[in-house]
């Protein structure tokens, strides 16, 4: 029975029933999630990622520090943004692409302007599974303003549990 067929009869809650489940069947709202991208090798890059999902905009925004157990260790922190997409290449085959840049972050003084501009330090794509629970990703960093991209071709993404302040 459609929705207009329910108005039409002058059921209210029937109405309300069947929006109800019309929102059930598309779930909207803001999630968080955590993940740890590579570090799997001693020595290797690892990124340390805390994002907001935003199902009905779907954009991802969080922070991320950027580590390696160098001389000296690298220790880079990062404000990330950017969207995701639903890819479905077969019926069973959905994955979900997220693309995300980020920038170091900035004390500016509140009413102190625009502000410096400030190159990307991190531009990430991560390919996880239809559960977001993992997946893989290829990304690029950089310390500092003027230093050379780092270049990871392939990373493994696991989910990790978000620490919360108690």
């Amino acid at each position: 029975m459609s929705l207009k067929t329910i108005l039409a009869a002058g059921s209210i809650a029937a109405a309300l029933a069947v929006s109800a489940a019309h929102a059930a069947d598309n779930a909207v709202g803001l999630f968080q999630v955590c993940y740890m991208v590579g570090g799997n090798m001693p020595g290797a890059p690892a990124v340390n990622l805390h994002l907001a999902v935003n199902t009905p905009a779907q954009s991802v925004n969080g922070a991320g520090m950027i580590t390696q157990a160098t001389n000296p260790p690298l220790h880079e922190s990062t404000n990330v943004s950017g969207n995701y997409s639903v890819m479905t290449v077969m019926p069973n085959n959905t994955h979900i692409q997220v693309r995300l840049t980020g920038y170091p972050p900035v004390n500016w003084p509140p009413n102190g302007g625009v502000g410096p501009v400030i190159p990307a330090n991190l531009d990430m794509i991560m390919v996880l599974t239809k559960d977001w629970k993992g997946g893989d990703a290829q990304y690029q960093y950089r310390s500092g303003l003027t230093a050379d991209w780092t270049k990871i071709a392939s990373a493994p993404v696991k989910q990790v549990a978000c620490n919360q302040p108690q």
